[in-house]
């Protein structure tokens, strides 16, 4: 999945249910969330969905990795 598909991926429940996932990055609490939730998805025995990969290939973008560092 590239940047900009993750970009445009639409998160299926939650609390930010119908927003795209850089909708929700838009702000620093947001993209705490997603930083947890991927974090919180990681753990032993989950099957991968779509939106793990959304997760992964927003995160790993080399400017929100230092968005979320700064946020640390």
């Amino acid at each position: 999945m590239t940047f900009k598909e993750a970009a445009a991926f639409i998160m299926p429940w939650g609390q930010y249910e119908g927003r795209t996932l850089d909708q929700i990055a838009q702000d620093d609490e947001g993209l705490k969330y997603l930083d947890w939730l991927r974090d919180k998805r990681m753990g032993d025995g989950w099957a991968r969905f779509p939106i793990d990969d959304a997760l992964d290939a927003y995160l790993d973008d080399p400017a929100i990795k230092k968005e979320l560092e700064e946020l640390r």
